[in-house]
């Protein structure tokens, strides 16, 4: 090969590896699929958030037994579907968004789903009544910016998640709520904590409620913790 071909080649390499990707905004058609309890005359709108690679129906059935009654209970999943084997056949759990832990960014940030989340209320929720979002782990961290492009939020609730200081640069209109585990081993109580005490310094207060003897899951403690939360704001149908 002589000399030319090899300094075209390696011109087109360094063209390549120069190459940055461009990013295109656009609206299109849409739907998110999930799991609702519907009542006769709600008094309140509860919106569920699972965790990365789950369903909505999952955190619905963790959950359901320490909600109010006589509330609307909506558990959408997450707009990106995750494909997984699963006992010999295809199966798919959900994500919210994603992150990219080596280049220390997001691929796709939240603003989706959260507006996707905003869109969904104004269907499922024309009187507009109260909202109360609860998210787990990644939905967790979803749950206050959903909250915030949802004009009926009036509280909301983590479990195993890390409210991220970073995220939530001013203060919310709704309390906000952060139910952890004390042997989570995916994200430790004191990386939480650490973020509260930073929400702490910029005025946004973040109840804390330790639970015991749980890991990184929903359990009953978590689900008890959820109940005494709820019982705080009023008068409730439990």
């Amino acid at each position: 090969m002589d000399k030319f071909t090899w300094g075209y080649k390696d011109k087109i390499l360094k063209i390549l590896q120069e190459t940055s990707e461009e990013k295109w905004k656009f609206t299109s058609f849409a739907h998110m699929e999930g799991v609702v309890r519907r009542v006769d005359n709600p008094q309140e709108v509860f919106l569920l958030l699972h965790g990365l690679g789950e369903r909505g129906k999952r955190i619905y059935r963790k959950l359901l037994p320490y909600l109010p009654k006589n509330a609307l209970v909506i558990a959408p999943n997450g707009p990106f579907p995750i494909p997984r084997h699963k006992e010999g056949r295809m199966d798919y759990g959900h994500a919210w968004y994603f992150y990219d832990k080596a280049e220390g960014k997001y691929f796709l940030n939240q603003d989706l789903a959260r507006f996707w989340l905003r869109d969904l209320l104004k269907i499922e929720n024309p009187k507009a009544l109260p909202v109360t979002i609860i998210g787990f782990s990644q939905g967790g961290y979803l749950a206050p910016l959903a909250g915030m492009a949802i004009l009926e939020t009036k509280l909301v609730i983590g479990l195993g998640c890390e409210f991220r200081h970073t995220l939530i640069q001013t203060i919310p209109p709704f309390p906000m709520h952060a139910v952890h585990g004390d042997r989570d081993e995916i994200i430790p109580s004191s990386m939480a904590m650490n973020e509260i005490r930073k929400l702490n310094d910029h005025g946004i207060k973040v109840d804390w409620h330790l639970v015991s003897n749980t890991g990184h899951e929903i359990s009953n403690g978590m689900g008890i913790a959820v109940k005494s939360i709820l019982e705080k704001y009023g008068k409730r149908s439990l």
